[in-house]
């Protein structure tokens, strides 16, 4: 950070190297807009790049990014609403989420379930999700990257919790349906 806050591009550039992928799949699974996800994470690593003075070092500076592409991810959500843009979670298709990695047919399954099942939770449990499996922050670090309580980071995770076990009582349910009547 100190060499980007010097001003060398080269550092920015290994920065953005490192966090790419990773804020590609917070920000595509919190916002489910694949028109969107771009352009949220050039106006995060925008405010990285011009607001590394800033960078204290108090927190991981994983939260200090994540905590960016947070709120550039919910501004960006609420301008798309207020444009009345059509949103991909009102089409049946979510074909365009792809597996970050190559682990064959039943990764591929595994994953497009995952993406639909994720599809049943609101922006901020997404993202208390996101944040505690994929990018292992603690609720703490959450809290303070979402702006909120520890105890709401709780209530959204058990929340989310919920519904994935429901939507997955009723997707077992229907498959289970099926093999009967075969």
């Amino acid at each position: 950070m100190n060499l980007i806050v010097q001003g060398s591009e080269q550092a920015f550039e290994r920065l953005y190297g490192r966090f790419y992928s990773r804020l590609f799949r917070f920000v595509a699974r919190m916002t489910r807009r694949p028109e969107l996800i771009e352009e949220i994470i050039n106006d995060t690593l925008y405010v990285v790049w011009d607001k590394a003075s800033t960078y204290n070092g108090q927190c991981r500076l994983s939260t200090w990014i994540f905590g960016i592409a947070f709120n550039k991810a919910r501004q960006s959500l609420r301008n798309a609403a207020q444009d009345g843009m059509v949103w991909l979670d009102d089409m049946e298709d979510d074909a365009w989420v792809q597996p970050i990695e190559d682990g064959g047919p039943l990764q591929i399954e595994l994953d497009n379930w995952l993406e639909f099942a994720m599809g049943c939770l609101s922006a901020e449990q997404r993202a208390v999700i996101e944040l505690t499996y994929y990018q292992e922050l603690h609720y703490s670090e959450i809290a303070e990257l979402l702006g909120c309580s520890e105890n709401t980071v709780k209530t959204r995770m058990h929340y989310a919790r919920k519904k994935l076990a429901a939507f997955l009582n009723d997707k077992g349910h229907e498959s289970g349906s099926s093999d009967e009547r075969r």
